[in-house]
């Protein structure tokens, strides 16, 4: 059975949310933004009361799959993967876990183990793989003293700032459940080139121990607030070995698309209507030669795309005056968007309506009014 998916450089890690009641108000202090990790020294170290507060929240999620042998004619059903998750919000019946969608992806069966051994079944609502996400929804009480994990601010972190983290990690008998780590912020807004994203990603960087197991679990910050989601940790190029380099999506990052998974099975965002590949080429156009960029190989008809003057063949190279090479390059702009925002396209045209070279180019520049479409 699989703890975690691994890349050529990233591991992909299993992690839980947890639930944690309003901490005890600390021995009187001037109020500070960032909490810094020497108070983990002191007599205010609030990772215990966090701790008490919040692991019950922090769940086992066991994905598995049934079988059926022909030879004995007889099915099974089989744990292929686990990870963790976070008992995020309650509902009429139980509740709902965030995860990572890398946990549940390969899945058909989904269980919970609560941190007192408490065993329930759950099925997947929903979930977005371009942020690596998904929610669970259960239908049985929760253990007793059980919370939702507060969602915190992740925009508010500060590098050197304390972290917690709190997953299950190892495997099958040898799971360590409920195991809390901590560390600093190490980084924010870190590019996340990895598998576990079709979106563009910004990661926050922390010290604070993540292993396999822990992806979907929860980033504390030092109010007990859920701040980010374990989900990859680098270990090793070909000739480096990475210790202490773990990377959490920032909660403010995936809360709305929490909610609209939740109440629609779903995250909807807009599009501009067509199908792009990025394209080599040389960084500035030449006569015979398209510029690098992204280029257009189907616009939708009657989408936003078509309606603004875009072709078949056309090469972005600008979105909102950033240069853009790649689709993750146009994703960043487009994820800053909403329904109803326009986006300025800047574009080199080589083709006619027909897909035959021209011989020569046109500069062009088109302002596309984002829609949601299916």
């Amino acid at each position: 059975m699989k703890r975690l998916l691994c890349g050529v450089s990233a591991l992909c890690l299993s992690a839980a949310f947890l639930c944690a009641p309003a901490l005890a108000e600390a021995p009187a202090a001037p109020e500070q933004t960032t909490v810094p990790y020497s108070i983990v020294y002191s007599s205010a170290n609030p990772i215990p009361e966090i701790a008490a507060n919040v692991r019950p929240a922090v769940v086992d999620v066991v994905c598995s799959v049934e079988s059926w042998d022909a030879n004995t004619r007889v099915s099974s059903v089989t744990p292929i993967a686990s990870g963790s998750g976070c008992y995020v919000k309650s509902g009429a019946e139980g509740g709902y876990i965030l995860t990572n969608y890398h946990v549940v992806e390969d899945g058909a069966d989904f269980s919970l183990r609560w941190l007192n051994g408490t065993e329930m079944d759950a099925a997947v609502v929903g979930y977005d793989n371009g942020t690596d996400i998904a929610v669970l929804e259960f239908k049985e009480p929760v253990p007793e003293g059980t919370n939702p994990i507060p969602l915190g601010d992740s925009d508010a972190l500060q590098i050197g700032e304390l972290a917690i983290a709190i997953g299950n990690p190892g495997s099958g008998g040898e799971t360590l459940y409920g195991t809390v780590t901590a560390g600093i912020i190490s980084g924010l807004e870190r590019p996340a080139n990895a598998d576990n994203f079709t979106r563009s990603v910004s990661v926050i960087q922390t010290d604070a121990a993540i292993n396999v197991g822990n992806s979907g679990g929860a980033l504390l910050n030092a109010k007990g607030e859920l701040v980010g989601i374990p989900t990859l940790k680098y270990m090793y190029t070909y000739d480096t070995v990475f210790e202490g380099l773990g990377f959490c999506i920032p909660i403010n990052t995936i809360k709305d698309f929490i909610d609209q998974i939740i109440d629609t099975g779903v995250v909807v965002r807009p599009r501009m209507g067509m199908t792009v590949a990025a394209v080599d080429g040389p960084d500035e156009p030449m006569k015979k030669y398209p510029p690098a960029g992204v280029q257009v190989y189907e616009v939708e008809k009657g989408g936003p795309a078509e309606t603004a003057g875009l072709m078949e063949g056309d090469i972005i190279t600008e979105a909102n005056g950033t240069r853009v090479y790649t689709f993750r390059d146009l994703t960043v702009e487009l994820d800053k968007c909403k329904a109803g925002d326009t986006i300025d396209l800047k574009v080199y045209r080589y083709y006619d309506k027909d897909g035959n070279l021209t011989g020569s180019y046109e500069e062009l520049y088109f302002t596309v009014t984002l829609e949601l479409l299916d």
